[in-house]
This record gives structure tokens, C-alpha cells and sequence, in this order.
């Protein structure tokens, strides 16, 4: 079962079927940091994941993706091809006992192996399936393939995104991917409290280019008042100084509005003197000559370690605080204090601390545990559970089923 702690879990009991790949298994390890048993079916020669960088070590291994490692941390892995006769009647039988089915197959995928929504309901009827793709289950656009870059472009972030100066700018990781999961996983506990208020399930049909569209800047202010935001990098829209700021060691990110002006002023006693005239008080005055403000700022903030220009910011009631490295982010005392890490032990990547859920229950956090090895509760879940012979699960292993 779930190895989160019963203490922090708010949906225990649940289980959840997840299908996914790299596209939705954010989404499935959410659901797992709520205390729902997630078990991650893969084909047998292992999810794709599995196969990409960075690995631990820098040795490429199946068990060795750190990327594979962190989203699927908490699941049991079973192995199972569903196309085929035996795969998907297995599936089917493991359907009766599950609550939510998870996946990312192309639209239409599913049903044409008779795995469909109407399929899986038969099995049981108060099943909620989520379907995860990168532009809903219809449409033109519905069969196009959507890797993590044409999430973000087509939904409108990446123009936004980057250098005023320079060409659109992909954040990191794979935020389509990730922002389409939370709210993925917001819509199935939505269809938990339906199912647990009115007895139904339900389909949930989860668009990649969709959710990255609520972004504020991405279509409401176009659609309201069809205005296009323009490429900022690190500069706020309606506020300076509101950006990132040089100091001795990195960079601390500051934001000034017009309640902060004089604070900031203040503690920086050798500012210009022109920078006293009242008008400076006006956060939309102070946007429109960001660059003369930043400049000045940054003659400022040059001076100090990031560590000590935030305490000072701080001390002031000035937004103000380091831009972390991974290293000043694992070593931070606040997180370190509230418990964020803790130490699990994997048979390929050793031991190591791995984060845990980003919100506590009643003061105590969901404890991580580690990816599973590929196809490590076969025996678990199909003799444990589904009540399968060692003798014919070694038949499905010879035949490609499992």
C-alpha cells in the first residue's frame, strides 16, 4: 500500500490505476501524497521515463533516472501490456478494486482496445477516469503530439516568457506537464466528493494547452481588453524595483511597491537625492523608468551578500529575499526546520533525501518514500491480490504480458 504516514494522509483508501507517462505522473504522485495507493503500470520493458536523464551517477540504468525516480517516488510498479488478450483482461480485473484510472494515451487509444471510459465502468461503475493529453480528447488538434515545449507554446506562455530583447525563452523543467497535473489531480478529488456525495463517477478530460491558458497574462487580459503582454524577463509588469538584483554572491530578488518606496529608501541612506522627489512614489511612474530605477538599485544591492541584504530587507518589512541555488535551497534552515527532506533508501540511488509533500495535515508531513524498481509488486498485486499462481505469472512474463 501507500507509504504515506496515515497521520498526514486525507485520501486514504483510494486507489489509484496510473497509466501515465512523463506527461501525467506529477499528477499520480499528488494523489499518492494524499494517501491513495498509486500503482504505476508499465509495459514490460518499463515506462519511458525510465530512460531519461539525468541518471544518478551518470551511469544510464533503467532504475537510475532521477527524473523517473521523482515522479513515480511513493507507487508500487507492476508490468503489464494491455494490448494485448490476457494484459488488458488484467487490467480489467484490477479495475474492479480501483477507484481512479490515470493515463496519457493519444484520444481514442483506450477505447479501441475496448478500454474505453464505457468499458471500464462495466468493471465498476462509480470508476472516475482521467485522461491527461496535450489538447483534451477532441478537436484539430486533438491527435497532435505535445512533448513540453508545444504545451507551453500553444498555450500561450512561452511568448511571454524570457528577454525582452531575444527570442520567446522555455522555463525549466516541464511545466506544461507539471501545471496540467495539479489540476488534473484537482478535478478527480472534485469527482471523489461527487462520487462520495451522489454515488458517480465520472470522465475527466484534462488538456495541457488548456491549463497553461489560465495563466492571468495568457488570455484573460487579451480577451478582456485585447492587450498582449510583452516579454518582461525577470522585470514585474506594474511594479520597479520588482526584479532580480546583483549582489556579492548572487542575486536577491526585491519587490517595491509604492508602500515600500520610503522603506527602502531609508534604509539605503546614500541613494541619489533625486530619487526624494515625491513623484517617485508613484509604483507606475517608477515602472515606466525601470531601467534608471533598477540601476540605481543595483549600485545598492552590489554591496551586500544575498544572505545579509535579505535579512536587512526583512528587518524593514521589505519583500526581499535570496534567489536559492539547489545547494542554499537543500541547506535552507527554515526548510530544514519544517521537516521538508527526509532520507529514503533506493536499491540503485543509495540513500538520499528526497522532498515530501509541499503541505502539511494538522502539523505533521507526508512521509517520501522511494520509486519503485520496474515490475517490483507483480507478485504482490497479481498473486497477492488478483490471486494468479508463481506458475502463470512466469507465463505472462515468457508470453510479453508482464
Amino acid at each position: 500500500m501507500s507509504n504515506t504516514t496515515t497521520s498526514a494522509a486525507l485520501l486514504p483508501g483510494f486507489r489509484v490505476l496510473d497509466l501515465t507517462s512523463s506527461m501525467g505522473a506529477l499528477c499520480g504522485k499528488l494523489l499518492g501524497d494524499m494517501g491513495m495507493d498509486v500503482i504505476k503500470i508499465e509495459p514490460p520493458e518499463g515506462d519511458l521515463t525510465r530512460s531519461e536523464p539525468p541518471f544518478a551517477k551518470g551511469h544510464a540504468h533503467r532504475e537510475g533516472s532521477l527524473r523517473f525516480a521523482y515522479l513515480n517516488a511513493g507507487k508500487r510498479s507492476i508490468t503489464l501490456d494491455i494490448t494485448k488478450p490476457h494484459g488488458k483482461r488484467l487490467l480489467l480485473r484490477l479495475t474492479k478494486s480501483a477507484d481512479i484510472v490515470l493515463e496519457t494515451f493519444a484520444p481514442g487509444f483506450l477505447a479501441s482496445h475496448n478500454l474505453g471510459y464505457s468499458d471500464l465502468i462495466e468493471m465498476q461503475n462509480k470508476l472516475i477516469l482521467a485522461s491527461l493529453t496535450g489538447f483534451g480528447q477532441d478537436g484539430p488538434y486533438a491527435q497532435f503530439k505535445a512533448p513540453d515545449i508545444v504545451g507551453t507554446a500553444m498555450g500561450g506562455l512561452l511568448y511571454i516568457s524570457g528577454d525582452p530583447k531575444m527570442a520567446p525563452c522555455n522555463p525549466p523543467e516541464t511545466q506544461s506537464y507539471y501545471y496540467a497535473s495539479l489540476f488534473a489531480a484537482y478535478g478527480i478529488t472534485l469527482a471523489l466528493w461527487q462520487r462520495e456525495t451522489r454515488g458517480i463517477g465520472a470522465y475527466i478530460d484534462a488538456s495541457v494547452q488548456a491549463s497553461m491558458a489560465l495563466h492571468e497574462h495568457v488570455a484573460f487580459n487579451y480577451s478582456a481588453e485585447g492587450r498582449v503582454m510583452k516579454r518582461a524577463g525577470s522585470q514585474h509588469q506594474h511594479n520597479a524595483p520588482a526584479n532580480l538584483f546583483e549582489c556579492k554572491n548572487g542575486y536577491i530578488a526585491l519587490f517595491v511597491t509604492q508602500a515600500h518606496w520610503p522603506l527602502l529608501l531609508k534604509v539605503w541612506e546614500d541613494h541619489a537625492p533625486e530619487l526624494d522627489d515625491p513623484k517617485w512614489i508613484n509604483s507606475n511612474l517608477r515602472r515606466a523608468n525601470a531601467d534608471y530605477i533598477n540601476a540605481q538599485v543595483t549600485s545598492f544591492t552590489s554591496r551586500f551578500l544575498k544572505e545579509d541584504l535579505a535579512e536587512l530587507m526583512q528587518k524593514h518589512g521589505i519583500p526581499g529575499l535570496p534567489v536559492n541555488t539547489p545547494s542554499d535551497f537543500m541547506k535552507d534552515p527554515h526548510i530544514r526546520a519544517r521537516g521538508f527532506f527526509a532520507t529514503v533508501t533506493h536499491p540503485v540511488l543509495g540513500s538520499f533525501e528526497q522532498p515530501g509533500s509541499p503541505f502539511m495535515v494538522n502539523g505533521q508531513r507526508a512521509a517520501p518514500a522511494p520509486a519503485p524498481l520496474l515490475g517490483q509488486h507483480n507478485q504482490e498485486i497479481f498473486c497477492g491480490e488478483l490471486g494468479l499462481e508463481l506458475n502463470e505469472l512466469a507465463v505472462l512474463t515468457a508470453d510479453g504480458v508482464i
